[in-house]
């Protein structure tokens, strides 16, 4: 069974026995075959520890700090925590070791740990854990080696490995795994379906892929005009969509680009403004909305980019504050704060890392996926410490 550490825990033991419990648990790691443990022992976490990287979903947050522990909070559906059949959670629990990077989707995570494995959680209805049929038992399962990169699908699961290929598993809709897979509905085992790949990214029913040679392509659902192929028309396998792509990001009914000067593109639904164009008008063709752009994130119905000056902008629907202020629905990028790292949204809800490695949350928390102790939702940016 996994065990479950509270956020609030600190170190309190003296430097012998703090000595004693490190040297007893690399020991044990070691005879148990140390990478292959979902969850090794590791020192708790101190109270100047911060978070690193954070991923959300639909209900649930996931974080990793700067020891590698990940920590997880919100709705658990299908077990998606990886700690077991635990319920709801309403502040962050650890429930993983050694880890370097989270990506989470509705109800399944993926995992990367330092070891460049990759270990998965949560729903399996389409065998998109790579674990075949068998149900989830509620605790983290070791599915690939030699990973570099990794994203959950709604359905499916991707890895990139350092030789830029691109593995997938699990619903294979609109043909996305290619056509060497066009009759089959479910892929059950991590399989090949590309090479030269950069990066992906996933949306609700949608997928862009940026390839080595800055090259954009896009698969699957096409009736937002999502896909930016200037149609509305879905796509079965992956069509080539333009050059001189950076970074992609597949959201839940739009799409966000970087192109290589750092300007912003956007394409698809529009009906709150989402791609902050000053209007409510969706696109099917990619359009540029502003330049100097580092970062981009977003949930259902909003936008949100991190500027090359680290300040942090918001588009769309703001209800319960997704933007991290109050206020009404912008159609056009607005400034929130300054100073911001990184970003992550989900549908309804958004987790920020600032410069000086602190984390503030804000919308819903409906299932307690801002890991504030509570289900009320949070209108405006909230601070989260570990160890307080």
């Amino acid at each position: 069974m996994t065990k479950i550490y509270p956020l609030s825990t600190t170190l309190k033991s003296c430097t012998l026995f703090f000595t004693l419990l490190v040297s007893l648990s690399v020991t044990s790691c070691k005879k148990k075959g140390g990478g292959d443990e979902p969850n090794p022992p590791v020192p708790p976490t101190s109270a100047d520890s911060y978070f690193l990287k954070v991923a959300t979903s639909f209900g649930n947050t996931m974080a990793i700090d700067e020891q590698g522990n990940l920590w997880a909070t919100g709705q658990n559906s299908s077990m998606v925590l990886g700690a077991g059949n635990i319920g709801k959670q309403t502040t962050f629990i650890r429930v993983m070791a050694q880890a370097k990077d989270v990506s989470i989707k509705d109800s399944r995570a993926l995992v990367l740990k330092n070891d460049n494995t990759v270990w998965t959680s949560g729903s399996n209805d389409f065998t998109e854990l790579g674990t075949g049929s068998a149900p989830f038992d509620g605790q983290f399962k070791k599915v690939f080696d030699g990973a570099e990169q990794i994203e959950a699908g709604t359905e499916n699961g991707f890895i990139i490995k350092a030789d830029h290929s691109l593995w997938a598993v699990g619903f294979n809709h609109r043909n996305l795994f290619g056509t060497a897979y066009s009759n089959a509905n479910v892929v059950s085992t991590y399989t090949k379906i590309a090479d030269n790949v950069l990066s992906i990214s996933a949306g609700m029913n949608h997928i862009l892929m940026l390839k080595t040679d800055n090259s954009l392509w896009a698969c699957g659902r096409n009736i937002e005009g999502e896909l930016g192929l200037g149609n509305y028309t879905d796509q079965d396998g992956f069509v080539k969509v333009m050059d001189g792509v950076k970074a992609v990001k597949a959201l839940e009914y739009h799409s966000l680009i970087i192109k290589t000067d750092n300007s912003l593109w956007a394409a698809g639904s529009n009906d709150y403004g989402e791609l902050g164009l000053g209007n409510n008008t969706k696109q099917n063709s990619f359009v540029k909305v502003m330049d100097n752009v580092s970062v981009m994130a977003g949930g259902r119905f909003f936008s949100l980019v991190i500027k090359t000056d680290n300040s942090l902008w918001a588009s769309g629907y703001n209800n319960n504050g997704t933007f991290g202020i109050q206020g009404a629905d912008q159609n056009r990028f607005i400034h929130i704060t300054d100073n911001v790292s990184h970003i992550s949204a989900a549908d309804y809800h958004t987790l920020m890392l600032k410069t000086d490695k602190t984390m503030f949350v804000s919308g819903q928390s409906s299932f307690g996926e801002l890991g504030l102790g509570s289900k009320k939702s949070a209108e405006v940016f909230t601070k989260i410490t570990l160890g307080k």
